[in-house]
């Protein structure tokens, strides 16, 4: 019950008309980011075959080429988890904009049931002051 209570007042901190505004932007940069790191993930890197590297010995070379198969597949795990990365935050926007919109969808509606309490509360003051004038 605590707790309960602690995030209602929490929420009555919450600048919602701005996040209302901001909401939009998010998921639009979300999409940017998705689409970068979808188009990032599909470049391969390459192996760069220079004439420095015909210098070395074969130790040399075997050793260096080892380092480079490990780079090169720590590049594509690093493009894997970007791309995943990428993913989550697009997910996490559009639900976002969701939430966004039902509450817009909730305020417009009590805004509605609070001209309705008005109405029917003045309404029944005339009721009341008609049968007391009787």
């Amino acid at each position: 019950m605590i707790l309960a209570i602690s995030w209602i007042s929490a929420l009555k901190f919450v600048p919602w008309k701005d996040v209302l505004e901001a909401a939009p932007g998010m998921v639009k940069g979300a999409k940017r980011l998705f689409t970068a790191a979808k188009a990032n993930t599909n470049s391969q890197p390459t192996a760069d075959s220079s004439p420095e590297t015909a210098s070395f010995d074969a130790e040399g070379l075997a050793n260096l080429d080892g380092r480079v198969r490990h780079l090169q597949a720590k590049i594509v795990e690093l493009n894997s988890e970007q791309n995943s990365s990428a993913t989550l935050i697009k997910s996490l926007a559009e639900q976002n904009a969701r939430v966004v919109n039902v509450i817009e969808v909730f305020r417009v509606r009590i805004k509605m049931l609070i001209y309705v309490c008005f109405l029917l509360g003045i309404t029944l003051s005339a009721l009341i002051f008609v049968v007391v004038l009787k």
